[in-house]
């Protein structure tokens, strides 16, 4: 709520500190009542990319592979070079086993801060110990659809052993490990799960794999002692670290002793897959059954009604949480959040500070250094803001609240959001808002492409765009594109004036 709530503001915030487009100050402007969708040549760029990636995974999901592969071969050929999609695509392909297309989008970023980082993450996550090639790649890729999507892990374990085909490869090891697994059958799956780290013992999905084995197969401390491990591996993004938690948060959930905390670990799981419905229905019965977990429960139960915009239910469950055990960490998170947006910040202030003490996560400090700055005390604020930054405290968070009070970091800082977190659409908006300020179109263009990537119905996008295709001289276009903005939040339209101004002779 609250994240994109602060990282719209910070845009604005950080145009007006440089002397860039002051928003309140321009000037009314008549617009016909039309709805056309301006830059309609990337617009149907876009969608023809979309629909052709969604297409390719339909395909690969009904084990269609050949098909989907050269659906995203050919998909990969025509595009253009833009190194958001060419992560984004990366990724999925890597995750699908297509190993030569992730490293043929590889070869094409341009490797900077910003593309490295996601590199990285996920060749140590997802990659094997040697490439494959083509035709093993088809056969693997094969296998992986039909034992994750087509229910058919002991058919394909079955056609696995039996074919010598990459026999050399530890990610067919892996497939047998994973068929056995979906198979229940838990012993084999441990085996070849064993040979495939064996060969490469740097792969984190294979050591993830092996954590939920043994703790599906009640070997708890095993499984908690690759547990252990897997932590202490330094992933940088957002996408990564969540996979990791979620391994976590699944391993906690097979291995606790107590009925509570199963529930509570599986909530989190579940959370973490972005399913945050069956995870309140999970947590919500764990109430009625368990009282001596209830502030655990209600904590996450509150943390979780947050992060999914209900202010109401979150500060209900996260407060009967903190009167219960005010060392409970979501709690006093949470609580401290839901009061810095509601404008409380003496209490925010208060929550964060106990927040820190329980935990030494960044969360609790950047939210005593935001309520600082909300309270005026701009140099507490400023000294906790460096402090954590000289401990190259990697944190989404820490990055765009430090900006605020200290602006002139924003060449630095908000590349480096887009490096760890791929898919914040406000960091992209933001980055385009900070061309448009240099005059650098060209690269407000591609910033805005990546954001209409995200969400094509973002109000924001449409307001950038229409002061690009304004400076380019595309009036027309860059008048149906602020139209396009105020159908979608016509408050926000109002607010900067239709955006105008500073154009205006």
């Amino acid at each position: 709520m609250n994240k994109i709530k602060a990282l719209l503001l910070l845009c604005m915030i950080l145009t007006t500190a440089q002397g860039g487009y002051a928003e309140s100050a321009a000037k009314p402007l008549k617009i016909k009542a039309e709805t056309t969708v301006a830059n309609m040549d990337m617009v149907v760029k876009d969608n023809f990319v979309k629909a052709k990636y969604a297409s390719a995974e339909n395909r690969f999901i009904q084990s269609n592979v050949k098909a989907s592969y050269d659906d995203f071969n050919d998909l990969i050929n025509r595009a253009e070079h833009d190194d958001y999609v060419f992560l984004l695509y990366g990724m999925k392909m890597a995750e699908y086993g297509m190993f030569d297309l992730s490293d043929s989008l590889i070869e094409r970023l341009d490797i900077n801060f910003f593309t490295s980082s996601y590199v990285n993450d996920m060749k140590r996550f997802y990659y094997p110990s040697g490439m494959l090639n083509q035709k093993d790649i088809l056969y693997l890729a094969d296998a992986y659809s039909n034992i994750v999507y087509n229910n058919m892990a002991l058919e394909t374990t079955s056609e696995l052993l039996n074919s010598t085909q990459a026999a050399e490869s530890d990610y067919k090891n892996y497939l047998i490990a994973l068929g056995y697994y979906k198979s229940n059958n838990l012993p084999l799956a441990l085996k070849y799960i064993d040979y495939a780290i064996k060969e490469n013992d740097l792969n984190v999905n294979y050591m993830g794999l092996k954590a939920k084995i043994l703790a599906d197969s009640k070997k708890s401390k095993q499984a908690l002692k690759v547990l252990a491990k897997i932590k202490k591996i330094p992933f940088s993004t957002v996408d990564f670290q969540t996979k990791i938690k979620s391994i976590e948060e699944y391993v906690l959930y097979k291995t606790a002793k107590a009925e509570p905390l199963k529930d509570y670990h599986l909530a989190y799981y579940y959370h973490l897959q972005n399913k945050s419905l069956l995870a309140t229905k999970v947590l919500q019965s764990a109430i009625i059954t368990s009282k001596q977990y209830s502030p655990l429960i209600f904590g996450l139960l509150g943390r979780v009604y947050y992060e999914n915009d209900e202010s109401l239910k979150a500060e209900e469950f996260s407060s009967r949480a903190y009167k219960e055990d005010n060392k409970n960490y979501l709690a006093a998170l949470t609580m401290g959040d839901v009061s810095y947006d509601n404008r409380k910040y003496e209490d925010a202030l208060k929550y964060y500070k106990q927040a820190k003490k329980i935990s030494k996560d960044a969360a609790p400090q950047v939210g005593i250094a935001k309520s600082y700055l909300a309270l005026n005390e701009v140099k507490k604020s400023k000294k906790l803001y460096e402090k954590m930054l000289k401990k190259n405290i990697v944190n989404e968070d820490l990055l765009v609240e430090s900006l605020k009070v200290i602006p002139q970091r924003i060449d630095y800082y908000l590349p480096k959001v887009a490096s760890i977190d791929l898919s914040n659409n406000d960091i992209w908006l933001g980055l385009a808002n900070h061309a448009i300020k240099d005059g650098n179109f060209k690269m407000a263009m591609t910033y805005l492409n990546n954001s209409y990537y995200i969400d094509e119905n973002n109000f924001k996008y449409y307001y950038y765009l229409s002061l690009v295709l304004r400076a380019q001289g595309d009036i027309d276009l860059a008048e149906k594109s602020l139209v396009r903005c105020a159908d979608i939040n016509a408050d926000y339209a109002s607010a900067v004036n239709r955006g105008y101004g500073v154009y205006e002779k």
